[in-house]
């Protein structure tokens, strides 16, 4: 009896000995993230030129200082929108999706407004839409984009439609000047 415990010691501590050695156990190097990897997930790179420090223009007036800047080892963009003493302060959360392959954006201002988008690149533009309860009534769909202007500006346009698409209003259209 024992011998019979002494010899399972013995395999027990041959083993520990055995799979914790340096020759044998597997050193695992560090993962990739994927969100700054252009070829893990491409599409995290997306939005980069919307990050920077910005002044944002309805026409000619100055409606707020804005900075976006990447966080959370670039898998998400956090936008802090100061606006010039309306209270109209918010913060916004962007990241891409890579299961639903869309860009996911959410956004909580002062005043208790909240919204989720989701969107896709198309061409120059990220359009993310979204279908909301329309206070007058029924559902209204809506289309907020970005813009990548070759000037360096970006366009931000929010168009909104209560007949299913077939016609479109613009809520508003902002141009955004990067700070120098």
């Amino acid at each position: 009896m024992r011998l019979h415990n002494c010899w399972y010691c013995i395999l027990v501590v041959a083993a520990l000995c055995l799979f914790t050695s340096p020759v044998f156990a597997q050193t695992k190097e560090p993962a990739t993230n994927p969100c700054q990897d252009p070829q893990g997930h491409p599409e995290f790179r997306q939005l980069d030129f919307w990050v920077g420090n910005w002044e944002v223009f309805n026409k000619d007036k100055k409606l707020s200082d804005v900075t976006v800047e990447k966080i959370l080892n670039d898998c998400a963009l956090a936008e802090t929108w100061t606006a010039d003493g309306t209270g109209n302060d918010g913060r916004g959360l962007s990241s891409y999706d890579a299961l639903t392959k869309k860009w996911e954006y959410y956004w909580v201002a002062a005043n208790g407004y909240m919204s989720h988008w989701a969107g896709d690149l198309i061409g120059n533009e990220l359009r993310f839409v979204r279908e909301q309860p329309d206070p007058k009534g029924g559902t209204r769909l809506r289309h907020w984009s970005l813009f990548n202007l070759p000037d360096g500006k970006v366009r931000e346009l929010s168009l909104g439609s209560t007949d299913g698409g077939k016609t479109w209003t613009t809520e508003y259209d902002f141009i955004w000047v990067r700070k120098k």
